[in-house]
């Protein structure tokens, strides 16, 4: 085999050296990246001239929330998916949640009951109902009836607006728990207090027709009603507690 030649072997010696600089380069760039607070992050939403760019360029890095913003800002489904795997596998509890009703929903992924309990049992308290449901239900994995109505339960204790709405159902039709109005009433009023839509609406329509035993009230009813409609059309975030019911 024929030796290099000393400038062929002086080439190779900058071509890997350089090599070796732009890989540390990266990695500088990418710790970088990632060390910066979530709260610097969040603010680059507010970022009308730079914000977008800097966002999808954290999340490149693989920034866990850069990656989930972007995912969350992104209007095509199977884009977003892909940034919330990103995400999601980088540690997002909520990108985990978000991914597992993708799955659940078949937004932007094939549907897969089995994917979206697996993303949920990894997304902390925030997958907690969701999981509850399909276990109840024996979707995308073991049914066990039991489990499910505990995990609804403790959600529910978590100020899960979804699972408070549940037990309201459940409450007020028999369904897994002895029916009983008084106790569906009070949770509908925690889920609405938590401006959870379906919650405001079913009191709204009890209170149009004196179901549960509430007394007809049109103008209350005629409140929740716009406070729904708001919420369902606004982008800004409904999740904290208005005391709409004492």
């Amino acid at each position: 085999m024929k030796a290099l030649s000393k400038p062929m072997l002086a080439l190779i010696a900058i071509t890997l050296t350089g090599g070796l600089v732009i890989k540390q380069y990266q990695q500088s760039q990418q710790a970088r990246a990632l060390a910066m607070p979530n709260e610097a992050v969040q603010q680059l939403q507010l970022d009308a001239k730079d914000g977008n760019a800097r966002l999808l360029e954290l999340a490149t890095l693989g920034h866990p929330l850069a990656a989930r913003l972007v995912a969350e800002r992104t209007d095509d489904k199977k884009t977003a998916a892909q940034w919330l795997e990103k995400s999601a596998e980088a540690g997002d509890s909520k990108a985990r949640y978000l991914l597992g009703m993708a799955y659940l929903k078949g937004d932007g992924v094939p549907q897969n009951a089995q994917k979206a309990r697996l993303w949920f049992s990894t997304a902390g308290e925030m997958g907690i109902y969701r999981l509850g449901m399909l276990t109840l239900k024996g979707e995308g994995g073991a049914k066990d009836q039991a489990k499910g109505i505990e995990m609804v339960e403790a959600a529910a204790k978590n100020n899960d607006p979804a699972a408070i709405y549940t037990l309201g159902n459940w409450y007020r039709y028999g369904d897994y728990l002895k029916q009983d109005d008084q106790l569906a009433v009070k949770h509908y009023k925690k889920a609405a207090n938590l401006q959870y839509v379906p919650a405001l609406q079913e009191l709204a329509l009890a209170l149009e027709m004196g179901e549960m035993g509430l007394d007809i009230n049109p103008a209350q009813a005629h409140s929740l009603n716009e406070m729904a409609g708001h919420i369902s059309h606004c982008k800004q975030d409904h999740t904290n507690e208005v005391k709409v019911f004492d």
